[in-house]
């Protein structure tokens, strides 16, 4: 796994960075990297190594955590405090919902979060764990419910009031990252209104690998008009949030991981009344129901 090679585009996404930024600290030395041919290529160990992070399996860690919402890194930290130096921790991984449950499919020890919209059933997450972890016996429990909507400039200028408007005011999209759950969204509701990427400006030259990016490109006038959270946008004082869809945010398990003190211990966590209030400090959170198993 350690000698898995990354592109400069793939390791971009993984730090949540630009592709020129990845470029850059490749020709500062700051990040290590092979010429193959024309083209560079960095190994996972350097990425962690970059970052700071042992890699998955250096560690005796019976879990990966796998998802980048902050709650998830309040989630960590609870479970890693007050732990003996030696004992097994729970490593974190950024990858989005698509790509989380991929990961858990193709490795044990891996736990996934996922918000992914299924169109046709207009639901969240089971019809996509179902079809991308066959054969495997799970267990999913709802993290969070987020509302998702639009990110526009201050005043909305072009009157965007949904995904249709995009098109019709001839914005120019800041889309996400294939594999986020924003991303599966947005071309689910395209696929709904008929409309084709290709229709839509910016969709394929406009890419952010984060809430916080996508946002602070609208602030920017990087592009007229994204998608994220609420809580981010609350960040951006120079963006305009739109509501579109209350989205639910849940973690899947294998049913064997339970069994295990880590899968025991963050369930725990999950339930507690301190995570809970945690979460109720920040706004854009709906924690009704945190907890409980959904299947």
């Amino acid at each position: 796994m350690e000698n898995q090679f990354l592109t400069p585009v793939e390791v971009a996404q993984m730090l949540q960075l630009k592709k020129n930024t990845v470029y850059d600290m490749i020709k500062r030395g700051d990040l290590k990297a092979t010429k193959m041919g024309k083209q560079f290529r960095i190994t996972l160990k350097d990425v962690y190594e970059y970052m700071g992070a042992d890699m998955p399996g250096e560690q005796e860690t019976d879990l990966v955590l796998c998802g980048q919402d902050a709650i998830l890194d309040i989630l960590s930290a609870m479970y890693n405090q007050g732990l003996k130096k030696d004992a097994k921790r729970l490593l974190r991984s950024p990858m989005g919902s698509y790509n989380g449950l991929f990961e858990m499919y193709q490795n044990e020890g891996y736990i996934a979060t996922a918000h992914l919209w299924d169109g046709e059933t207009d639901s969240y997450n089971i019809p996509y764990m179902k079809k991308m972890l066959p054969g495997e016996q799970i267990a999913v429990f709802h993290l969070v419910d987020r509302m998702q909507g639009l990110y526009v400039a201050k005043g909305n200028p072009l009157g965007i009031c949904n995904i249709e408007d995009i098109k019709a005011s001839n914005a120019t999209l800041v889309n996400r990252e294939k594999g986020s759950g924003i991303r599966v969204y947005l071309d689910e509701k395209l696929k709904q209104l008929g409309i084709m990427p290709t229709e839509i400006n910016g969709y394929y030259t406009h890419v952010a690998t984060s809430h916080m990016q996508a946002a602070a490109m609208v602030s920017r006038g990087n592009g007229d008009v994204s998608m994220g959270s609420q809580r981010v946008a609350i960040q951006v004082p120079e963006i305009d949030f739109i509501p579109q869809k209350r989205e639910s945010y849940d973690i899947v398990f294998r049913e064997a991981d339970l069994k295990k003190e880590s899968g025991r211990r963050i369930l725990d966590i999950l339930k507690s009344d301190e995570f809970k209030c945690q979460l109720n400090a920040f706004e854009g959170y709906y924690t009704d129901g945190i907890g409980e198993r959904i299947f």
